[in-house]
């Protein structure tokens, strides 16, 4: 048993690392591409999250002999899938104080501008409340927790649904 924890923190160490590396390169070349304000293209991040852990969950099930409980494999996914969050956070920090820093300004005057576009009726004041508020939350500190809480909650999820249809039990009596 104590050689199965072992592994699962090995492979969800490894994979989670290669699932974070990935979304990093994904991040970068929508970046680089200056498509990384088109919200649809975000949603390639989770069918990169989603593909990494039904991989990494199946690899795992083949160390265990093509066998694996469902709390085996919810464990490998969250744990992959966690690390890969960890590498995100360090990743949003780094990207916005020394790679992009004048990201954060840019992203500042996008919300504000949207905010007047859909509440033309908001004063100059009410708008300075909001953004004021608003920046204390698009600090590059302030994103890497927010990257992490989320990460965090979509690997609870990811990993349940994954770990439902990837769970191959012993049978009991053969």
């Amino acid at each position: 048993m104590k050689e199965n924890v072992s592994l699962n923190k090995q492979m969800a160490l490894t994979n989670g690392s290669i699932i974070g590396i990935a979304l990093i390169f994904y991040s970068l070349l929508l970046w680089v591409l200056d498509v990384d304000r088109e919200n649809w293209l975000q949603y390639f991040s989770y069918l990169i999250m989603l593909v990494g852990v039904i991989l990494a969950v199946k690899q795992y099930r083949e160390k265990n002999n093509g066998y694996l409980t469902y709390n085996q494999a919810f464990s490998n996914g969250f744990l992959t899938l966690f690390i890969a969050g960890i590498l995100s956070a360090v990743y949003v920090v780094i990207f916005f104080q020394l790679i992009a820093p004048g990201e954060v300004d840019k992203m500042i005057e996008m919300a504000e501008e949207k905010m007047y576009e859909s509440n033309p009726e908001l004063t100059e004041e009410q708008v300075k409340v909001a953004m004021s508020y608003a920046k204390m939350f698009m600090t590059p500190w302030a994103m890497a927790i927010m990257v992490l809480i989320f990460n965090t909650l979509a690997s609870l999820l990811i990993g349940a649904i994954v770990a439902a249809f990837m769970k191959k039990e012993k049978e009991l009596f053969n």
